[in-house]
């Protein structure tokens, strides 16, 4: 079915209806702040204020303009139609590519000066460079208490990201090319171009030129793109196995059915090897589509041997690195890392928390609520544009069942997800369906509009979208703001986007260890990981006992013979225990929080390890992120980066005899350029 063929489904409006029912129940209603559950939100009232006021002030706008200058407003739309429509596919799709291109270049340079902003960008990073080294992983170090971070493994003589091998591998091909940034910028560029050959296939050349607008000027995408995060590189694959979609779909018999069937396979067997629950989400989706496809021509069924055999080959590349790195071939690092609690499913999470139905829900919520603000910083709820496109949509096809279907795997999916309250630029989870959220956002005004006689309602229908659009990249500041939201990324985390490769280039170093300064907390989680406790456990044991405790307990192991695992974990436990009261120490920022008991009476070397604090502190995460290594997986390069760990770090002489010591600094000011110091 093309789009000029575009039949209606028939489960009539149903099935639009009830998902319009569902999304506005959970993410127009504030459900997640009803509930609690933890869900954070803070700024739910005052966007709710903003958007009383801000868009009510936009739609009077646009009903005056279409009555003042209603025949000017239907030139100018007539004419904006003519233009957009102007260029041939081809033209329109380079325009695209650079629009996006140079809008997430943008934002990488600005927002996170071209360096990775969260430890799982970081943690590719890492893995990145152990690729460029030739090998899947890198020898695991005999103390990695120095160079271990979240979302890391050293396990069994082999350290690796606990991330699929996918967005690793993304990665190293950036870092060979001296341009790990602009991977993802360039992925973004290749997704909004296959949402339009999909959309315009699907819907038709109008709605799929305004669909991959609005993908182009959404912030979530933006921002998104703008970082180093795996959800880039696995909505790409997503995108690129929809634009094939249509063809299999409607295309006759031949190759072309051959070629967008491997196209299709290749886009959900990649997605596998980056995000292996979208890629689930994606298959189940697109086969059930295809399915109903095969009820009425059975004769594509074929080309799905093409598919399956497509596909199967990055599946069998992801099964054979992780035989290599945790040793079976179905268990993923991070269930390694975790353990049971990481899977999907309502138990107790990896932190000890329960995961409930009812928890579930709040987060999907949350999810959603926060769709409403992040997806295009508009004076209006995000939702109201795809709620209004599901109400008017009077004759569903197949390729709005399609979307449907990805919005309600997507949202159900990652319900069933212990850690889905998790931010990055928007829900980050949800990423994967935010091409249907915006195809159905940019068909709103025209559906909306069929409905509706020529006349003001009409055209204020019809300008809603664009000024709602320019008020969010023109207003510098509000609730919702694309600048203001740039802005936040601009100023945030600072300590992150320091260039060290320019300050080590500057130090002009050979054969050196530098150390680096961590907080407290982060010193005494790394030792308990080394230890053998999972991260969550780390984290639960450093929120809940007296630092000091953990500090003493933890240099008393150092100086025992090797026991049994189980054993030395239950002496810790034991000595870490105490009957007094627990409370954190007040104004600590939560890389630095760390908790003391009542009446505690600090030791020697806990005030040291306070004291030295006070010269300041830098994560460790950016630094591992630029880790080399030599042929035979071990950490090698010009410059090794450490953590600082006082004392101890004497044990570190006999793995690195010949290399000169150093002290990472932080910079006081802008003007202090001394970044390494002699140790």
């Amino acid at each position: 079915m093309t789009a000029g063929d575009a039949r209606p489904h028939g489960g009539g409006r149903l099935p639009p209806l009830a998902a319009a029912a569902v999304l506005a129940a959970l993410g127009l209603v504030p459900l997640a702040k009803l509930l609690g559950g933890g869900a954070s939100i803070p700024w739910w009232s005052a966007a709710v204020q903003d958007w009383l006021v801000t868009g009510t002030a936009i739609v009077l706008a646009a009903l005056g303009l279409g009555r003042v200058v209603g025949e000017r407003v239907d030139r100018s739309i007539a004419r904006s139609i003519t233009v957009v429509l102007g260029p041939s596919p081809r033209a329109f799709q380079a325009f695209l590519a650079l629009l996006v291109l140079a809008l997430t270049g943008s934002f990488a340079v600005y927002c996170f000066a071209r360096a990775p902003f969260s430890q799982d960008e970081m943690a590719q990073r890492f893995h990145a460079h152990v690729l460029l080294a030739g090998r899947l992983f890198a020898a695991g170090e005999p103390h990695p208490e120095f160079f271990s971070i979240t979302g890391v493994l050293d396990r069994a003589g082999r350290w690796y990201s606990m991330y699929p091998i996918g967005g690793p591998a993304l990665l190293a091909v950036g870092a060979a090319l001296h341009a790990t940034w602009l991977v993802n910028p360039v992925l973004t560029a290749f997704t909004a171009c296959a949402l339009y050959r999909f959309a315009a296939a699907a819907f038709g050349e109008g709605p799929g030129r305004a669909s991959a607008l609005l993908f182009a000027l959404s912030p979530f995408v933006l921002i998104m793109g703008a970082s180093e995060m795996n959800h880039v590189g696995a909505l790409a694959l997503a995108t690129l196995a929809l634009a094939a979609l249509p063809t299999w779909a409607t295309a006759p018999r031949g190759s072309a059915v051959l070629g967008a069937a491997a196209l299709i396979g290749l886009g959900v067997g990649g997605m596998a090897t980056i995000r292996p629950l979208d890629a689930a989400v994606v298959a189940v989706v697109i086969g059930v589509f295809q399915l109903s496809v095969l009820r009425r021509e059975r004769s594509r069924a074929r080309s799905l041997v093409v598919q399956f055999a497509v596909g199967a080959l990055p599946v069998a590349c992801l099964l054979y690195v992780n035989a290599r790195t945790t040793g079976r071939p179905l268990l993923f690092a991070y269930d390694a890392l975790y353990g049971p609690g990481q899977r999907l499913g309502f138990h107790v999470d990896p932190f000890g928390v329960p995961y409930t139905p009812l928890r579930a829900l709040t987060l999907t919520s949350a999810n959603l609520m926060r769709l409403d603000r992040y997806l295009f910083e508009w004076p209006l709820p995000g939702l109201v544009p795809i709620l209004a496109a599901l109400v008017a949509l009077r004759r569903p096809t197949r390729w709005d069942l399609l979307l449907l279907g990805l919005i309600g795997a997507t949202v159900g999916a990652y319900g069933l997800y212990w850690a889905a309250d998790s931010f990055f630029a928007g829900p980050r989870f949800l990423y994967t369906a935010v091409p249907a959220f915006i195809i159905f956002g940019a068909r709103a005004p025209g559906l909306v509009a069929e409905s509706l006689p020529q006349g003001v309602p009409r055209r204020a229908t019809l300008l809603v979208v664009p000024l709602c659009l320019c008020y969010a990249w023109l207003t510098p500041t509000g609730v919702s703001s694309v600048q203001m939201r740039a802005y936040y990324y601009h100023v945030g985390r600072t300590k992150l986007k320091t260039d060290i490769a320019v300050q080590v280039e500057a130090a002009r170093l050979s054969r050196a260890l530098v150390f680096v300064h961590e907080p407290w907390r982060a010193r005494l989680e790394a030792r308990l990981r080394a230890f053998g406790l999972a991260p969550s456990e780390a984290g639960r044991l450093l929120s809940s006992a007296d630092a000091c405790q953990i500090q003493t307990a933890l240099d008393a192991e150092d100086t025992r013979a090797p026991d049994d695992t189980a054993v030395r974990h239950a002496r810790l436990l034991d000595a870490t225990r105490t009957a007094a009261a627990v409370h954190p120490v007040g104004g600590l920022q939560a890389d630095e929080a760390i908790s003391l008991a009542e009446g505690a009476v600090l030791t020697d070397a806990c005030r040291r390890e306070i004291a030295a604090d006070e010269g300041g502190t830098t994560p460790y995460a950016p630094f591992l992120a630029l880790a080399r290594f030599d042929p035979d997986g071990a950490l090698g390069g010009s410059v090794v980066f450490a953590r600082d760990l006082g004392p101890r770090n004497e044990v570190l002489r006999a793995r690195f005899p010949d290399r000169t010591w150093y002290r990472y600094r932080p910079r006081a000011s802008e003007d202090d350029t001394a970044a390494i110091v002699p140790y």
